[in-house]
């Protein structure tokens, strides 16, 4: 028998197995574009704006939460007024002023209904010592005069002495006394023992105050996170939770981690300033 000398053909092989390319021929490339680059020229500028509105509005919310601590003794009329123009400006949460000077602030930020920040009074700062009849005296004047929440710090020599039913009596008294206004303490953490922090705020949210506040020097700190975490556990969701003291962004975003909702800071029109300048530069 003979066999034929003739080489098959690409075409009869095929018949038998698929054809290998050569070593040297790359395939076809398969022309693929995204979305994006289909886009004419006009509709990518329109989708830039959109996504630069997206991270400024994402930005604004975050500046939202901060509240401008202008309870420096040291804040005279004229750097308040500077202050509460930059807080409006800024988009900021809110100001935090002396009883002293809520009034003046009141009229500075406008009228309530159309004011663009908050004004919180800070009434017993920093020690809580006044009896609870001046606090809820403070408290109702404060209100009268123009501020739309109050921020009372607890009387921390009663929890020292483990006088808790002071400290209850106290809360509720305040509640009333804000009626249809929000209601914050400040527990001055650094003053109370962990124990003494979680039974203060444990009775906050029993007596209806809406939100703590906790004092930190190093808000990323271990002992910080213990403390909020405790905190959380301790309100039960019935309170919302300020966080104060943080000076940076990075900061802030460590407190927010942690859980507290509100920041508060003496840098709070600087930090505010570094998120939404960043938030205009990406694109």
């Amino acid at each position: 028998m003979q066999f034929s000398t003739r080489k098959p053909s690409v075409v009869q092989a095929s018949a038998t197995q698929p054809a290998t390319k050569p070593a040297n021929q790359s395939a076809p490339a398969v022309q693929q574009e995204s979305g994006f680059e289909t886009l004419s020229q006009n509709e990518k500028l329109m989708f830039a704006q959109f996504r630069r509105k997206i991270n400024l509005d994402a930005s604004r919310a975050q500046v939202k939460k901060l509240e401008y601590n202008l309870c420096d003794p040291s804040n005279g009329l004229s750097a308040l007024k500077s202050a509460c123009a930059d807080a409006s400006a800024l988009g900021l949460g809110g100001v935090c002023v002396m009883p002293a000077f809520v009034k003046a602030c009141s009229a500075i930020l406008g009228a309530q209904q159309t004011r663009k920040c908050r004004l919180i009074a800070c009434i017993g700062h920093p020690s809580g010592s006044d009896v609870t009849a001046i606090k809820v005296k403070a408290v109702k004047r404060a209100i009268k005069d123009g501020a739309d929440e109050v921020e009372v710090t607890v009387p921390v020599a009663h929890i020292r002495d483990g006088n808790f039913s002071y400290v209850k009596r106290e809360l509720k008294k305040l509640h009333s006394a804000c009626k249809k206004s929000a209601l914050r303490i400040d527990t001055e953490c650094a003053l109370l023992t962990r124990k003494e922090i979680i039974r203060v705020c444990a009775l906050a949210a029993e007596c209806g105050v809406n939100s703590v506040k906790a004092r930190s020097n190093t808000l990323s700190g271990g002992s910080s996170t213990e403390i909020f975490a405790d905190i959380k556990t301790a309100v039960k969701d019935k309170c919302t939770i300020k966080a104060e003291g943080a000076a940076t962004v990075m900061e802030m975003s460590g407190a927010i981690d942690m859980g507290a909702s509100v920041i508060g800071s003496k840098n709070a029109a600087d930090v505010a300033r570094t998120i939404l300048a960043a938030a205009e530069m990406e694109i």
